[in-house]
């Protein structure tokens, strides 16, 4: 990943292509944390067919990993309430649930 200051040169750059070009107003700090809404803005970027802007996103999709793999979450084991439920079973008659716990 390329360093703050070339990916906000390039979305700086963007922005002001997307004002002129296609009359789009963009969050530029946004699109910096937020991969989801870069990608979406460079596919509006690539649909206005201005080659300085096509260059511009294809810099942006390298320098800040767009077009890598999204992560995906890996569950590590049961959570909290699966093993809390698994220490004591579950009590059928009102009055076991409250024997040995507070009301």
């Amino acid at each position: 990943m390329e360093s703050d200051s070339v990916i906000y040169g390039l979305l700086g750059r963007i922005h002001l292509l997307m004002r002129r070009v296609g009359n789009r107003i963009t969050d530029v700090e946004y699109m910096r944390v937020n991969k989801d809404y870069a990608r979406e803005i460079v596919r509006i970027a690539l649909a206005t067919d201005n080659g300085e802007l096509a260059e511009l996103c294809g810099r942006l999709r390298v320098a800040m990993e767009l077009d890598a793999a999204p992560e995906v979450e890996v569950k590590s084991g049961p959570g909290l309430l699966e093993r809390l439920r698994a220490i004591r079973p579950q009590a059928t008659h009102p009055t076991e649930r409250y024997v040995g716990s507070l009301r």
